[in-house]
C-alpha cells in the first residue's frame, strides 16, 4: 500500500523535476532489531520512484562495515545524502562520476515534518547550495574545528 496520496505524489514529482545533479540516498538498515527499517525503506522507495535523479543504495549495517565507517553511521535506520557530480574533465568519455558527501544524515523514519525536510535537503544537495546568506557563510568559515550539529525531533 502506498504511503503518499496521488495528489502529493504529483506535487512532489513537479518539485523534484527541478533537481540539477543526481542525489544518491544511502540507506543503512539491518534485518534484526530495527523496527523502523522496513517503513523507512518504503518511504525512500516511493520518493525514488518520483524522479530519475534520485538513486537509492542500501547497505546492511551488520555486513557493510566499510560503508558504515566511511559514512560514520551511528544507528539504524539511517540515510546519508550524497550528490553525484559529473567528472570535471572529460578525456576518454569514460570518466566516473564523483560523489560529494555533505555530511547530512537522517536517523529514523523521515515522516511528517521530517519528510519535508528530507525533500528540501535533497533539493539543496542536488543544487550544491545551502541557501545560507553570505553573512552566514562568512561566519561559518570562521570555525576553527569541525562542528557536529544534531537536530532532534519527536513525534507528537
Amino acid at each position: 500500500m502506498a504511503l503518499l496520496r496521488d495528489a502529493d505524489r504529483e506535487n512532489l514529482r513537479q518539485e523534484l523535476s527541478k533537481l540539477q545533479n543526481p542525489v544518491k540516498l544511502l540507506f543503512f538498515s539491518q534485518a534484526l532489531n530495527c523496527d523502523y527499517c522496513p517503513l523507512t525503506k518504503q518511504v525512500l522507495e516511493e520518493l525514488v520512484s518520483l524522479s530519475d535523479k534520485i538513486q537509492l543504495q542500501e547497505y546492511n549495517c551488520a555486513i557493510d562495515r566499510d560503508a558504515v565507517a566511511q559514512y560514520k553511521i551511528a544507528r539504524v535506520p539511517a540515510i546519508a545524502l550524497v550528490r553525484v557530480e559529473p567528472p570535471k574533465l572529460l578525456v576518454t568519455g569514460n570518466e566516473p562520476s564523483r560523489e560529494r558527501d555533505y555530511g547530512i544524515r537522517y536517523y529514523g523514519v523521515p515522516a511528517g515534518f521530517e519528510f519535508a525536510a528530507l525533500v528540501g535537503d535533497i533539493m539543496d544537495v542536488s543544487l550544491g547550495e545551502s541557501g545560507l546568506s553570505d553573512q552566514s557563510k562568512a561566519a561559518l568559515r570562521q570555525l576553527k574545528e569541525p562542528l557536529h550539529l544534531q537536530v532532534f525531533a519527536t513525534p507528537t
